[in-house]
């Protein structure tokens, strides 16, 4: 069960281990993790989570995939080295949607 750092967990991940702070369980194993999870999570400075292994997301469509990724980069929206980073994926799977079609 990997241990990722909370800015990697997206909604649809599940605990693999309780979320303690204080000794006061906040999240029980097998919680599936939410957008307002992860809220709460960065408020109280919890750095990574064990989540439970997770399988590459199947989409049908290359908008679904782009919603996604604009999900996942919505955290460091501000930081331009990352959405750098988020057009350089786009352009990857462009090219692979063309080459694949």
């Amino acid at each position: 069960m990997p241990v990722i750092k909370l800015e990697s967990v997206i909604d649809g991940d599940i605990l693999a281990e309780d979320v303690v702070i204080n000794e006061v369980t906040l999240f029980q194993r097998g919680t599936v993790i939410t957008s307002q999870i992860i809220k709460i999570l960065k408020m109280l400075k919890v750095a990574s989570v064990s989540v439970e292994s997770r399988t590459a997301p199947e989409y049908r469509t290359l908008g679904e995939a782009f919603k996604n990724l604009d999900e996942r980069f919505s955290y460091v929206k501000d930081d331009k080295f990352m959405m750098a980073i988020k057009a350089w994926i786009k352009d990857i799977l462009r090219e692979r949607t063309i080459e694949g079609e």
